[in-house]
């Protein structure tokens, strides 16, 4: 099971993101130590289970009790713990940023040490040590003898090139839990901080807890040649091979250990160490290539290119390969395939030639040569300009640098291309700079490929993934439902749209999600949901109305119209759903269905504000009288409603009672004293009425409170140029045109303005633009091909 793996990710596996990179020797060693390390990991996989099985238990008992409190408590434990394992899964899928997401979010549900700590540990894989540190020095400061937390914050310590405090903390970690990997962790800190005989101290109780073998000993060698402790490293490597002479990479890096004391000349017992080596391990990288540059250097290019071909094999990628492939080619004169093979190397490196060292500065100089010699001058002056940019350096440095940057790259002795004793390279993207991804999703395939699992863990992470994923979903839709049943409707749909990212195919869960999100108002997450509630179950008739009025408040009318007409009478018995469903078919301009689905609500008993919704719409449809008598209808029921008096006036005003409209307008003031659109809608009447003076004086007062009142604007500027006014006049409407710009008629009348004073050029531009708007208002008029047919 994949959880296994995730188990050691937390300890072993960090040792390869501090750069160690030492996890097969380690894993070697503890195999040797502990024959009971497989019941061991299926003791941990049964751990796992039965937490997630008492946790999904304790969720579906009380889900039938029907306590929300109980059942919102149960369900925050299941998805804390399940947000954890998904983090589980991240990291050792290596897609760090989403595995700090999940631990965070985990920790919103449920906090607790043990997630801290994860967390920490995704913190170091992304080399946010400073967050790491915080994590864990919060979580000893609770429990100050959790082993896990100090042996994260050894590690971040190390990262952060202060070993003396690694090794306090390692210190701590191994005496509350003798672990290998924190000990080794301990014995690096320790040569690090130039205490050899404290790091001499650490192995030898190493050696005695897992027992002497050759991986633990070229684990140690490798800690040694770090410190540039080189003696010390040939005598660890001595031991390994004394213990067994096929140990991985054993004779390999004495080999390398030799021409290191031998400031860089091969020398035949690095030779001959080398060929140890691949005697044993025949498909070792670094052997093959090592040997092929020592032959390349001493011109045998015939057994050069034997090693260097199987080097290539192993890793196409490496740049230097190629590099004395094409040199090698080049001084047997096969100047075709010296060219190809350095044009390689040079495009392997490009980009990146500091970490490629500058050995393949021979390569640009070679094939500038090989250009030049075949009458590609020009192209040649490139290669020769970029060799002359880098700096020369001779092949004793060059190789020099090729070892010390590999070492550097992944914890020394040349493991860049082999990160872990006895593993292939793999070129592993850098995800500290990644976008953190949104925690639901799923893992990057490209981050995956790189994630050195094999394929049965890659299938069982799915595998488990896909269960984890099946309860988040369930767990989210059960707390949102909770959440819905005490109204705390925002909490709920913010929990559905986590259920649905999890597992969109809980059941119910869009409905739930459609009804809350209809219940907040809003309405376009709504129609989004309950469109696909619908899409599958047509007869749900409760989504449809819902669905019905979501699209009419999201103004797609047409829509609206389409989904409630299916209602049937189902709607025309419904006030509120009538009333959506002939308001939409007012806004398509299918005004005779309109009236008559409003009409279907004459003989029910309505609320006085549905009175007065109703009464709009008959205003709309034309139908004044009928508008004016639900509304008086409305203020019998409640004399105080609030807009009933200024509908009515509008009503009145439709009907050409203007007269009747005042009294109305004036009701309206009465309980809601300075309301400017009862206020400019009376001086409106007035108008009708010819009194202009009181007219005037009622949109005056509409500006002197509210002047972005651009009818009131309109209206003043207007009788201010029936009067001669003209500056007046002008001044009102340019007011009324800068807060209603798309207006026509008020361009018209400033235009006209404008040209009774004999400003040409402003009077056409405001003609302009009112033939521009007109034109505008008159397509939006027209009717739709598709509805007359």
């Amino acid at each position: 099971m994949v959880y296994l793996k995730l188990l050691s990710k937390s300890a072993s596996a960090i040792l390869l993101a501090i750069g160690v990179a030492a996890g097969s020797a380690l894993a070697a060693s503890q195999q040797q130590s502990s024959p009971a390390k497989k019941s061991a990991a299926h003791e941990s996989a049964s751990l796992f289970a039965a937490e997630l099985s008492k946790r999904v238990a304790e969720a579906q008992t009380v889900r039938a009790s029907g306590d929300t409190e109980q059942i919102a408590t149960a369900n925050e434990r299941l998805i804390a713990f399940c947000l954890r394992e998904m983090g589980q899964l991240r990291l050792i899928e290596d897609s760090f940023p989403q595995a700090v997401e999940l631990y965070r979010s985990s920790l919103q549900f449920e906090d607790i040490p043990d997630t801290r700590v994860d967390l920490a540990i995704a913190y170091l894989y992304e080399n946010k040590l400073d967050e790491a540190i915080a994590e864990t020095t919060n979580v000893l400061a609770a429990d100050p003898k959790n082993a896990r937390a100090w042996n994260v914050q050894g590690k971040a310590w190390m990262k952060k090139q202060d070993p003396a405090k690694a090794a306090e903390s390692l210190e701590h970690s191994v005496e509350l839990h003798p672990d290998l990997e924190a000990a080794y962790s301990l014995g690096i800190s320790f040569l690090a901080a130039k205490q050899k005989e404290k790091a001499d101290a650490v192995f030898a109780r190493m050696t005695d807890a897992a027992g002497d073998s050759g991986p633990l000993r070229v684990l140690f060698a490798r800690a040694y040649k770090d410190a540039n402790f080189l003696n010390d490293t040939v005598g660890e490597l001595k031991k390994a091979i004394a213990l067994d002479t096929t140990t991985p990479h054993a004779h390999y890096f004495l080999g390398l250990s030799y021409l290191t004391l031998n400031l860089w000349a091969p020398t035949p017992q690095s030779t001959e160490e080398f060929k140890k080596e691949l005697q044993y391990h025949p498909r070792d990288f670094l052997s093959n290539y090592f040997l092929g540059v020592i032959a390349s250097e001493a011109q045998s290019y015939e057994e050069s290119d034997r090693y260097l071909h199987t080097a290539a094999e192993i890793n196409p990628d490496s740049p230097h390969t190629w590099l004395y492939l094409g040199l090698n080619a080049y001084g047997n004169g096969r100047s075709q395939e010296a060219e190809q093979n350095l044009r390689k190397a040079i495009d392997l490196s490009k980009g990146n030639e500091s970490e490629a060292n500058y050995l393949i500065r021979k390569g640009y100089v070679v094939l500038g040569r090989i250009l030049a010699t075949s009458g590609r001058h020009e192209e040649a002056q490139v290669y020769l300009k970029r060799a002359r940019e880098l700096q020369n350096l001779s092949l004793k440095e060059s190789q020099q640098n090729i070892a010390d940057i590999q070492a550097a790259a992944s914890g020394g002795m040349g493991a860049a291309v082999v990160p872990a004793i006895g593993e292939q390279k793999q070129d592993t993207p850098d995800l500290s700079q990644s976008q953190p991804q949104e925690p639901g999703a799923q893992v990057d395939a490209s981050v995956l490929a790189h994630s050195n699992l094999s394929e049965r863990d890659k299938q069982q992470a799915l595998v488990q993934e896909k269960q984890l994923r099946s309860i988040l979903g369930a767990s989210f839709n059960d707390l949102a439902t909770s959440q819905a049943v005490r109204q705390h409707y925002q909490s709920a749909l913010d929990d559905y749209h986590e259920a649905e990212r999890w597992d969109p195919q809980v059941p119910g869960l869009l409905r739930n999600s459609g009804v809350a999100a209809f219940r907040l108002q809003n309405y376009p997450d709504a129609v989004r949901a309950l469109s696909k509630v619908l899409a599958a179950s047509p007869g749900d008739d409760q989504s449809r109305a819902m669905l019905g009025m979501s699209y009419y408040a999201t103004d797609d009318y047409a829509s609206a119209v389409r989904t409630i007409s299916l209602l049937g009478q189902k709607a025309l018995s419904d006030p509120g759903l009538a009333y959506t469903w002939a308001a939409s078919l007012e806004r398509t301009g299918d005004l005779r269905q309109a009236a008559k689905v409003l009409a279907a609500t004459d003989n029910v008993p309505l609320p006085p504000d549905t009175l007065l919704l109703i009464a709009q719409l008959w205003t709309d449809l034309g139908d004044c009288s009928r508008a004016i008598n639900l509304l008086h209808n409305a203020l019998e029921k409640d004399p105080a409603l609030r807009n009933a008096h200024y509908y009515a006036g509008l009503a009145q005003l439709c009907a050409d009672n203007p007269a009747e409209a005042i009294a109305e307008f004036k009701a309206e003031l009465g309980l809601t004293p300075n309301e400017p659109n009862a206020q400019y809608s009376m001086g409106f009447a007035y108008l009708q009425l010819s009194q202009v003076d009181a007219a005037a004086s009622e949109f005056k007062e509409v500006i002197a409170a509210h002047p972005e009142h651009s009818n009131a604007q309109y209206q003043l500027g207007k009788l201010l140029l029936d009067q001669g006014k003209l500056a007046e006049a002008i001044q009102h409407l340019e007011q009324a045109a800068r807060f209603s710009p798309d207006t026509d008629y008020i361009h018209y009348q400033l235009q006209a303005a404008y040209r009774k004073e004999f400003r040409i050029a402003d009077a056409d531009r405001e003609l302009q633009l009112y033939r521009k708007l007109k034109a505008e208002h008159r397509q939006l008029d027209l009717p739709n091909p598709v509805q007359t047919r």
